[in-house]
């Protein structure tokens, strides 16, 4: 008997522990580092290259939610501009690299960080893997998304 309730109480540890396990947040701040180098760690872009996202993401969530995801899925290639000035880098695509849980949560750390949060709509919601799930279907090209946010309705 004592047996039975020893071996049941490990099978009862152990899939609380997976449990926990697969209920656990993925964190935006670990899977920013593959962007830091481009972007910096402090989100300000490199002049010319890379834009500034501190500041400048908000205002992309405010034309568009579903953009941000567009641009980690499926990239961006050609110039744009970010307030005033050019930039011609390429963005490439992580859509085969990242998850879509991995993808929200670096699209909610950058919306929450070096001061993001408080230009963001009211109501804002983060970002959800379902969320990204939805746009990942649409397939884009990097031009396409160029493309799209030519047509972004600025606020």
């Amino acid at each position: 008997m004592r047996k039975t309730g020893m071996l049941l109480l490990g099978v009862v540890v152990l899939t609380l522990a997976f449990a926990g396990h697969s209920f656990a947040k993925t964190d935006g701040a670990s899977v920013y580092q593959r962007c830091s180098s481009c972007h910096t760690s402090a989100g300000t872009g490199i002049g010319g290259v890379f834009p500034p996202l501190a500041g400048h993401a908000p205002k992309l969530v405010n034309a568009d939610r579903a953009y941000p995801i567009q641009v980690l899925l499926f990239g961006l290639g050609g110039e744009i501009e970010v307030e005033g000035k050019k930039y011609n880098g390429a963005m490439p695509a992580f859509g085969d690299q990242l998850k879509d849980d991995e993808i929200a949560a670096v699209l909610n750390y950058v919306l929450s960080s070096w001061g993001n949060d408080k230009v963001l709509p009211k109501g804002h919601k983060e970002y959800t893997s379902a969320e990204v799930k939805g746009v990942r279907g649409k397939k884009l090209t990097a031009k396409q998304v160029h493309d799209a946010r030519m047509k972004l309705k600025w606020k």
